[in-house]
């Protein structure tokens, strides 16, 4: 299937560290093996990772190197320094790197802007909700409950737990680590964390219909805080206000083990893109977006948690430049790119 997963970047970079992309022409690059970071098994950027390289593999030819459970915002460094051929990207991500901001700030902050102009995008989607997932036996029913407690957000220097603890101070206020302890774990560590009892709530970005959500409900029955009214509140809208930021709804029936199930549930959500560096060759970024579109029926297929991926809405969550092999693609099927996405090779 050519695809392989490894546990260390330094394997994958050993392995692959001869190859070059410089050739003209998907043909060229058969055999080659692409690096790709991701995060943990059952994470939806670990998904779209391997269903999608399952198909570029069988018609390009080449071989994908899975580096798993990553932090994505150390991958996007590695993306731009070309260490990698491709990630799955969200969007806050990028507005952290090209700013040198947030976990880029204090000694990353040259690097990061350098690195962010070395990674381009091919399309983006609604791909993560925010499951505010509380055991029924904490006694935790709403968000403004979470005072005092134990609240997994994400790893550390992760942009999940970044989103995780703004999310909860634009419904509460809470700050974290003041109101509530913000514990900051791997996600397999945060996982077994909450499975083990040592937390009370488990902030976990996702897909719909997560087989990993599933897994906490045959531990124990489980409720997911709903935002409710609260989202109608300036503080909430103030927070949407950023690209990439979004409203999400979990629709009732979609998890056996949650007990509020029976009505919608309103959380937050975030948007990916699809991320290459900048010197992948663009008769291959033209094929690869071409075969994603061109096979998205199977996508949803394969994959229920990346059925938001949505062939009308190429561009949403896209706020790096395109790649020049996708703006091909786009504008041979009539599809009008939006300036901002241009990058300067391509004017």
């Amino acid at each position: 299937m050519h695809i392989r997963l490894v546990k260390t970047s330094l394997a994958a970079i050993a392995l692959a560290g001869a190859m070059s992309l410089g050739a003209n022409g998907a043909d060229a690059q058969k055999g080659k093996i692409l690096r790709a970071d991701t995060g943990s098994p059952g994470n939806v950027s670990h998904t779209v990772t391997v269903v999608l390289s399952k198909i570029w593999n069988r018609s390009l030819g080449t071989s994908t190197q899975v580096n798993d459970s990553q932090t994505l915002t150390r991958s996007a460094m590695k993306l731009g320094r070309g260490q990698l051929e491709m990630m799955p990207f969200p969007t806050t991500i990028y507005s952290f790197l090209s700013k040198g901001v947030a976990m880029y700030k204090k000694k990353l902050h040259k690097q990061a802007i350098a690195a962010s102009k070395n990674v381009r995008s091919i399309w983006g989607w609604n791909a993560v909700l925010f499951h505010p997932i509380t055991f029924q036996n904490t006694g935790i029913r709403t968000f403004m409950d979470m005072k005092g407690k134990r609240v997994f957000t994400g790893p550390p220097s992760g942009a999940a737990a970044v989103t995780s603890e703004r999310i909860i101070k634009a419904i509460t206020g809470f700050v974290p680590n003041k109101d509530y302890k913000a514990i900051r774990l791997p996600w397999g560590g945060g996982l077994q964390a909450m499975l083990d009892g040592k937390l009370d709530v488990y902030m976990r970005p996702s897909g719909i219909g997560a087989a990993m959500i599933e897994q906490l409900g045959l531990k124990q029955k489980f409720y997911l805080l709903d935002i409710g009214d609260k989202s109608t509140s300036a503080a909430w809208q103030k927070y949407l206000k950023p690209m990439g930021r979004e409203q999400g709804i979990i629709p009732a029936g979609t998890y056996k083990g949650q007990v509020n199930n029976k009505k919608d549930v309103i959380v937050g959500a975030n948007t990916f893109q699809y991320a290459v560096n900048k010197g992948l060759p663009d008769d291959m970024v033209y094929t690869m977006t071409k075969l994603t579109w061109d096979n998205i029926g199977e996508i949803h297929k394969t994959a229920v948690t990346l059925q938001t991926m949505d062939k009308s809405k190429p561009f949403t969550g896209v706020n790096m430049p395109l790649h020049k092999g996708a703006i091909r693609y786009y504008r041979e099927k009539g599809i009008k790119v939006p300036a901002q996405l241009i990058p300067p090779e391509a004017k």
